[in-house]
């Protein structure tokens, strides 16, 4: 699958956990764990397909290794 859309759907989820939280204010509730779940394995599939691109040059410390995501930002506090 393509990385861009794996990342877009790792945001869409991101953002529906942030409001999942706001609303159900339990980060435990199972609603919110199973998206979080989600998350996850989105997560891995996507430090695979990177690993997969890219071998193992981060190990070597090469810059071509970087990261997946283009813009971080700091982590939001929930509500």
């Amino acid at each position: 699958m393509d990385t861009q859309l794996l990342i877009h759907r790792l945001q869409l989820l991101q953002n529906k956990l942030y409001d999942m939280a706001n609303v159900l204010g339990n980060l435990t509730d199972p609603e919110i764990v199973a998206v979080s779940e989600e998350a996850d394995r989105l997560i891995v599939q996507l430090q695979k397909h990177h690993m997969n691109e890219h071998g193992r040059k981060g190990r070597e410390g090469d810059a071509a290794a970087g990261t997946l995501f283009t813009d971080p930002q700091a982590p939001e506090k929930v509500g």
